[in-house]
Parts: structure tokens; C-alpha cells; sequence
């Protein structure tokens, strides 16, 4: 028993409302519309990832060297590719559950321009070399041709891409879901999750005015917010990666009505925008984006950063890059937008920023969670497989290595890991404005891998390669000690 508290009993419980946790309550009352479903979430969703997102459906543009040399990071990549694949039939699928229309709209244009760093050109080279090897649509493009491209001379670009990644409003797809699930009788229960609890076989969650609500299946699909939950049940903590706080702002870009009526003196292109355009990725942050949703509205992102504990206010560092780069690199025209702060939404990143898909070793347990900056994009996919599992139709075809209880994994080797890392961090410090003369860099370069490798020194990592976006978790002995859980390569 938990108690005297008010129950109600469900076939699953998903806790989560954003871009996963809607994909699972959906595909499961699909798969088998006798299942009693409730999915919690606040209405708000306040720091979700989902609605803080552009929302790009990345496949090809953030691809990175050595992708497919690693078997986790090549795992990894394989997600976005098989989700990639569905979005289509995806939205005619959800569009008609919910008797309302949404649809992806594909092309992206990836630019490598005098601001970027070494790290990025060679990640131009490698994406360019899996399209042609893998034999997927892309064209270069002539950056003249690329009518609403209008950087400041000092940002020239010098190479662009066309590849056959998406966007779509996820907002928009969210409200969807929920048209979806009053037609199909998924009860939306606006609330948060307090509680976790488990006794013998019987598995409830607590929500804030203490109702209980029991479930034969309990998913945790409420990105880093899961965290919470975790640590209330020992023996799944202590055999499952840690949750950490990827946070991330974007800014709502728009023109007044003056300007998008007549011109308002600036160049009309930058209104007939058709595609998502940004850079690779940088300094370890999936790099600046511009996703047009019409009329003079757009999306600038995206600000990155991997915290122990949630902020809940964006930095100026980070805001003053992205505007930045929109008025330099993409269009000058931006100079004269008006602009509104979406975020900061919180992407769920575990302590090797691989994710946490399946069953944990505690039945009933399951995760769709730990997936970054990917979720949205994987979510059809994910969902597809864990729900096929989750009823028994047949087994998920999910990596078996990104299961919830298990080690931490290393990223790369020890070596490559500190190359990234080095490399990723000057690339960001380079677009925060740091300016070496010459003489100076190779030294510069040193003195940055020596501070990384003091930290595999400290932590006695001799084969183990950290993930460069938490290196400063591993750091901190704080946060270390909350991490330090059984890793490969022990």
C-alpha cells in the first residue's frame, strides 16, 4: 500500500509532457487503444527542451569527425538517421488523430564562414563525406545564390551546404498531441511529479496535492526534471547515469509590421527565407541557427551549457554570441528586429551524454530520457520501439548499450577525448572573442590540454574518455562524488 492517499490506477503512466513523453502516451493508446494512459506534465511546460527548440529536425548537420569510428557515438548517430526517416508519415499519422494539420518543411543550408574554427571546417569535411558516401541529396551551393545570406564582410562565407535535415513548430506539434489525446481518451493531467514510489510489484507516482496514481508501467520521459525522482529509489540511482541540466536559450526574432509591410529600409530577402540556416556545430553548442516561421518571424538559436543544478535564467555571454552571429554571419538585416527570449529549456544530458532508452533493471521502470539535444528529432522512433517492447509485440531494436542501468560510457578514447575537447572549447572561445597573434596559439593549445589532462589525472582515468561538454562535472569533487558511478574501461 502507499498510504491513505487518493489512487487511481493506470495501465501506464507517463511523466513527461513535452516532445518523448507525448510520442510514448501517443504510440502506445495507438498500438493498443484499450490501455487506460495518463501522461503529467504542467500545462506550462516551463524549461522544456521541446518548447525552447527552434525546432530543427537534424539528421546531417551535426554530424562530427570520427562519428562512425566509435560504436556508441556511431549508436548515437544512427537514432537521428532511422528518426529522420519517419517525420513525414509521422505528421499525416498525428495530423489525422487530431483532425488538424502539421508537416515538416526540409532543407537546411550549413555554412562554414571566416569566423570559423579549424574544429568546424573539419566538420564540414566529415558531413560532406557521409553524404556522398551514404549517397544522401545535398548540393553546394554558391553562398550568392543563398538570396537571404547577408553577412557582414568580416563573416564571408566561404563554403555552404544544402542537406535534407528539417523544422518544424514544436509548439505547434505539441498542441497537436494534445487535440490527439482528448479524441483518444489519454487523460492530460496537468500537474507535477513528486514522488517515485515502489513497493514489491506495485508502482505509483505522487503528484503535488498528493494524489496517488498507480501504474502497471511508469515512464520517465521528463528530460533532466526526472533526476528528482531518481534519487528517491536507491537501487536504480546507483546503477543508472546521472541526469545533468543541458541548459539553452533562443531568441524570437521579428520584424515590426511597418518593415514587413514596406520594407522599413532594409533588403526584402531576409523576409523570403525558406529554410533553416546555421553553422556546424561549435565550442561544443550545436552551433547558430535561423529557422524562418514566415510573416518576419523567426528563431535564433541556440545557447549551450551542461550545469550540476538547474538556472533558470539565460546568460549574457551566451545571448550576445547568438545575436551576434545573427547580424554578422546570417543576414545584417537582424540589426533591426525586434526580439523576445524563449528559455531557457533544459536538455536532458547524462554524465557521458549518451542516453537513457528501455526498461532499468527495476521492472515497470522505463526511461525516454538522457537524449540531449535529440529528443524531439528521435522521438517518433524512440517511441516506436520502446511501446513495441513495453506491450510485448517484440523486442526494442534500440542499442542495447544506451539501457538505462548500465556503466557510464567512454566517449572516444582518453586521447581523442582531450583532442575534441581542446578543440571544441577553443572554437567557443573564439566566438566569444578571443584573438590569438600567431606565435601565440600553438602555446595556447598546450596550456588547454594540460588543464584537461590534470583532470584525468585527478580522477585516475588512464583509458576513459569524458564527454567534452561535461569535462567540469568530472572537475568538481562535488559534483563528482554525485557521478561516480561504475564507468567502461574501470
Amino acid at each position: 500500500m502507499f498510504g491513505s492517499f487518493q489512487q487511481k490506477k493506470y495501465d501506464t503512466i507517463v511523466v513527461g509532457n513535452a516532445g518523448l513523453g507525448c510520442a510514448m502516451a501517443y504510440r502506445l493508446k495507438s498500438m493498443d487503444k484499450s490501455l487506460k494512459i495518463a501522461i503529467i506534465g504542467p500545462a506550462a511546460r516551463k524549461g522544456s527542451a521541446t518548447t525552447t527548440a527552434g525546432a530543427m529536425i537534424n539528421v546531417w548537420a551535426e554530424l562530427s569527425p570520427g562519428q562512425f569510428d566509435n560504436p556508441a557515438l556511431a549508436d548515437r548517430a544512427e537514432l537521428t538517421i532511422s528518426s529522420g526517416k519517419l517525420w513525414d508519415d509521422y505528421c499525416k499519422e498525428l495530423s489525422a488523430a487530431a483532425s488538424d494539420d502539421i508537416s515538416i518543411k526540409w532543407g537546411t543550408y550549413v555554412l562554414e564562414n571566416s569566423q570559423s574554427s579549424p574544429h568546424e571546417r573539419r566538420t564540414m569535411d566529415f558531413m560532406l563525406k557521409v553524404l556522398r558516401e551514404r549517397q544522401i541529396e545535398h548540393r553546394i551551393v554558391n553562398p550568392e545564390d543563398i538570396k537571404f545570406l547577408k553577412p557582414e564582410y568580416r563573416s564571408e562565407t566561404q563554403r555552404s551546404v544544402w542537406v535534407p535535415d528539417g523544422r518544424i513548430d514544436s509548439r505547434k506539434v505539441l498542441e497537436v498531441y494534445e487535440k490527439a489525446f482528448r479524441n483518444m481518451g489519454v487523460d492530460q493531467i496537468d500537474s507535477t511529479v513528486e514522488g517515485l514510489l515502489i513497493n514489491g510489484s506495485d508502482r505509483a507516482v505522487k503528484l503535488a496535492d498528493g494524489t496517488v496514481l498507480k501504474g502497471k508501467n511508469i515512464v520517465l520521459a521528463n528530460g533532466s526534471f526526472a533526476q528528482a525522482l531518481v534519487d528517491q529509489v536507491p537501487e536504480i540511482r546507483n546503477a543508472t547515469p546521472r541526469l545533468l541540466w543541458g541548459a539553452g536559450s533562443g531568441v524570437d526574432l521579428s520584424f515590426p509590421n511597418w518593415i514587413t509591410r514596406d520594407g522599413g529600409g532594409i533588403e526584402r530577402n531576409i523576409l523570403d527565407m525558406d529554410a533553416v540556416i546555421r553553422t556546424t556545430d561549435r565550442g561544443g553548442a550545436c552551433g547558430v541557427h535561423v529557422v524562418p516561421y514566415g510573416n518576419g518571424q523567426y528563431y535564433l538559436g541556440a545557447s549551450s551549457g551542461v550545469w550540476f543544478e538547474p538556472e533558470h535564467k539565460a546568460r549574457v555571454h551566451a545571448i550576445d554570441v547568438l545575436l551576434r552571429s545573427a547580424v554578422q554571419e546570417i543576414n545584417y538585416g537582424f540589426f533591426f528586429a525586434n526580439m523576445e527570449l524563449r528559455g531557457p529549456g533544459f536538455r536532458p544530458t547524462t554524465v557521458d551524454a549518451f542516453p537513457l532508452l528501455g526498461e532499468s533493471h527495476v521492472p515497470g521502470i522505463w526511461f525516454a530520457n538522457g537524449t540531449k539535444r535529440d529528443g524531439f528529432t528521435c522521438s517518433p522512433h524512440i517511441a516506436n520501439e520502446l511501446c513495441a517492447q513495453m506491450l510485448g509485440k517484440r523486442q526494442s531494436r534500440l542499442p542495447e548499450r544506451f539501457k538505462p542501468s548500465r556503466k557510464v560510457i567512454s566517449y572516444k578514447t582518453r586521447e581523442a577525448a582531450l583532442d575534441d575537447a581542446v578543440a571544441g572549447n577553443i572554437g567557443g572561445e573564439y566566438q566569444h572573442g578571443l584573438r590569438l597573434p600567431p606565435y601565440a596559439v600553438d602555446g595556447y593549445y598546450k596550456q588547454k590540454r594540460a588543464q584537461y589532462e590534470a583532470i584525468y589525472e585527478k580522477r585516475n582515468f588512464s583509458e576513459f574518455g569524458i564527454h567534452p561538454e561535461v569535462l567540469h562535472i568530472y572537475d568538481n569533487d562535488t559534483f563528482f562524488n554525485a557521478v561516480d558511478i561504475p564507468r567502461e574501461l574501470n
